[in-house]
């Protein structure tokens, strides 16, 4: 049998409600039972010590006789709900409020009993006095005093059944009180566990569809708690889930073009070779762009799995010490060619002479490169490329800037992923594969380092940073 939240909550809390009703009600009768047990004990006393100082001192001082204590002990039987015997200070009974009880005349009760009495103190006991009695009864005992000379006492018994009878029914409307709020709590809880239960199941419907590859499903659940939190949680994962098959499907559909491109090419050249459409003497060209296309394919081959084996920890960071002015100058000096080519503007701003950084020096090569290819693919003409450093703490930030295009917000976001090329009808290149800034990124996270991209007023800033020695 499937194990649904819905029952688990509903039997939980059932369970749950039940004992806590259940020791209510206990502690209730507890409470009820002494309570009512407390209050006929202080009736006993306050009626003994009347009895004390009215009747039975009425007695020694001759204001009533014996037939008339008797009349009056039965009429406060009645009214007491009790049973009275009366007791010399010798402990002997001599008089008794019931009939049945007129065989204890005469009879004694116990010494410790007498003492107690004689002490002045006041005797409080339950169960059948010495089985005197047939059943359970609270006894109260009052001594009396005539003169200050100690003279006996009053014995009050109250029966424990009759004197739980008195509450009974007031526990009997507290118990019903109990099971109406349990049935209103009952129906309260199954609500709430429906309404936990119902949105969980949307999300697990959800996840299902999921599954099933359909990525645009979202939840609307608007619980303001916890459960609603999951459901967002659940939005954003759904999205991230479809940007990524979303990407899958454009890095197919660029893998394939960026292949098919090049292929298609080498395959024409070749064919017009074979089969003579080609001239002899213009072999040697179309073969040269053979050769560089073919190239080409292996470096994004060979980029393609760099990536992959970055991107799945696969390679290992060897940090040293590493002069990093030095490193700038080489790199800059052997992208000369095309700087010339494109007659750029090229400036180089060190915040100092000489600056050590701690980093992966093959990295490093990696990252200047594909960032100053970038910069002069991407800048036209006459434009501008700076490359700057800065201090920052224990951190050196290098920045790379070049005029020519300015990219919004979303592009910017783009840049880093695999086979974004951007638009290039802004740029004078058309080569490359959009692998360069994602093994760029990957680069400086493995060195556990930051990277960013800016674009203002028709420009762009590449700024990454490095940790100082």
């Amino acid at each position: 049998m499937k194990r649904t939240i819905f029952k688990r909550l509903f039997f939980a809390y059932g369970i749950t409600l039940v004992l806590g009703f259940g020791i209510l009600a206990l502690l209730l009768l507890q409470l009820f039972n002494q309570y009512f047990i407390e209050t006929k004990k202080e009736l006993l006393m306050e009626q003994g010590r009347k009895i004390g100082e009215e009747l039975v001192l009425g007695l020694y001082t001759g204001r009533i006789n014996q037939n008339k204590l008797h009349n009056d002990l039965q009429v406060l039987d009645k009214f007491l709900n009790a049973r009275i015997w009366l007791v010399d200070n010798q402990g002997m009974i001599f008089g008794v409020s019931a009939l049945q009880d007129e065989k204890y005349l005469g009879d004694r009760i116990s010494e410790k009993q007498i003492l107690t009495l004689h002490q002045g103190k006041m005797i409080d006991e339950k169960g059948t006095f010495g089985g005197k009695l047939q059943e359970p009864f609270l006894t109260i005992g009052y001594p009396y005093y005539f003169n200050h000379d100690f003279k006996g006492g009053i014995l009050i018994h109250a029966s424990l059944p009759e004197v739980r009878k008195t509450f009974i029914d007031i526990y009997k409307i507290t118990i019903w009180a109990i099971l109406f709020s349990g049935l209103i709590a009952y129906g309260v809880l199954y609500f709430q566990a429906r309404k936990i239960s119902r949105p969980l199941k949307e999300i697990s419907a959800a996840a299902k569809v999921i599954a099933g590859g359909e990525f645009q499903k979202r939840l609307n659940i608007n619980t303001r708690d916890e459960i609603e939190e999951l459901a967002n949680s659940f939005n954003h994962m759904a999205e991230s889930l479809e940007k990524i098959e979303e990407n899958r499907r454009n890095l197919i559909a660029n893998i394939s073009h960026d292949l098919r491109s090049p292929m298609t090419l080498v395959r024409g050249f070749i064919e017009g070779i074979l089969d003579g459409t080609i001239p002899k003497e213009k072999h040697q060209y179309y073969l040269d762009i053979v050769l560089t296309e073919s190239k080409r394919l292996i470096k994004m081959t060979n980029d393609l799995l760099e990536l992959n084996q970055m991107q799945q920890g696969k390679v290992e960071v060897k940090k040293q010490i590493f002069e990093l002015n030095e490193a700038i100058r080489r790199k800059l000096i052997s992208f000369e060619t095309p700087i010339k080519e494109k007659n750029l503007d090229v400036a180089l701003v060190l915040f100092q002479e000489s600056v050590h950084v701690f980093i992966d020096p093959h990295f490093l090569d990696r990252i200047l490169t594909n960032l100053l290819d970038n910069a002069v693919k991407f800048t036209p003409s006459g434009g501008k490329i700076m490359v700057r450093t800065s201090d920052h703490k224990e951190k050196v930030w290098v920045e790379i800037i070049n005029t020519g295009i300015t990219m919004d917000g979303q592009e910017l976001k783009n840049i880093w992923d695999r086979f974004h090329k951007g638009d290039t009808s802004r740029g004078e290149c058309k080569s490359g594969f959009g692998l360069g800034l994602a093994i760029v990124k990957e680069m400086i996270g493995h060195m556990q380092e930051r990277i960013w991209a800016d674009s203002f007023d028709n420009q762009v800033k590449i700024t990454f940073t490095l940790t100082k020695c």
